[in-house]
């Protein structure tokens, strides 16, 4: 029994590689540059962040990163960050998307929240190796922690999975959420600090706003620990990394049963 399982683990996971590469060649069959869009719009949207707010952060990063080049400073939490939005982004929609392939009574319906993590990783390979390229070109070392990098990566994975499996269940029966998860994605994006230091709101934001970006979000734990992993600068949180850990793996749990729970009404509704 458990051979078959993981067989149908390996085979979903082929088929999710051969729908992603075919979903990245049908969104961008009509234009030009083809996939390139894939990868230029995020960066001429985060070259545009961090010529803005390299100018007005001049000064203002702290104690914790003021040796930091600002490129650098956001290009390693927004790497994390790219994956979150793009793959939660499109989830509202990614069923109804494929949704001819939710009536074939065979086809394992799991892989197809998986799809968008294709696009998404390509992006965020090219963020990982621009952010490389910078710090070898500023001449910035890495910290003996920089291999906490890749649990903390993993981390964001899982809980961008979960929150990812438990919308895509969600918005067939509440379609509502194809608009609103959008507006929600990018309202987070503000309350977590990756255009500006945690130390800003620590030291000059009110108690209530304090409570929502560093106690309930928890993208501001995995951005502060990816930076001081990184760059150092400040002792690892090992408890809050473990913390997260945890947090990360309920929420793909409950992601997982959510969507096997409300999978059997799928096809009804769309």
């Amino acid at each position: 029994m458990r051979n078959n399982t993981n067989q149908g683990f390996r085979n979903g996971l082929g088929l999710t590689w051969m729908l992603a590469r075919r979903d990245l060649k049908n969104r961008y069959a009509s234009s030009y540059a083809g996939v390139a869009w894939n990868v230029g719009v995020p960066l001429l949207y985060s070259l545009i962040n961090v010529i803005v707010f390299s100018i007005l952060m001049t000064g203002r990063m702290g104690e914790r990163y003021g040796n930091v080049p600002f490129a650098l400073f956001y290009f390693v939490p927004f790497s994390l960050w790219t994956v979150f939005s793009e793959v939660v982004g499109r989830s509202p929609g990614i069923l109804r998307e494929y949704a001819y392939l939710i009536n074939k009574i065979a086809f394992p319906v799991w892989v197809l929240p998986l799809i968008p993590f294709a696009s998404a990783l390509l992006s965020q390979a090219i963020i990982l190796m621009l952010t490389a390229g910078l710090m070898i070109y500023l001449q910035v070392p890495l910290a003996p922690t920089a291999w906490a990098y890749l649990p903390i990566w993993l981390i964001a994975l899982a809980l961008t999975l979960g929150i990812a499996y438990v919308v895509a269940a969600l918005a067939v029966y509440v379609p509502d959420l194809a608009q609103a998860v959008p507006v929600g994605v990018t309202i987070l994006f503000w309350l977590t600090p990756i255009l500006y230091p945690a130390t800003l709101v620590e030291d000059h934001g009110a108690l209530w706003i304090r409570n929502i970006i560093m106690d309930y979000n928890p993208f501001f734990y995995l951005v502060d620990l990816s930076r001081h992993a990184v760059f150092g600068g400040a002792a690892m949180s090992w408890h809050a990394l473990g913390a997260m850990a945890l947090v990360a793996a309920a929420v793909l749990a409950l992601g997982l049963a959510l969507f096997r729970k409300l999978q059997p009404g799928f096809a009804d509704v769309i």
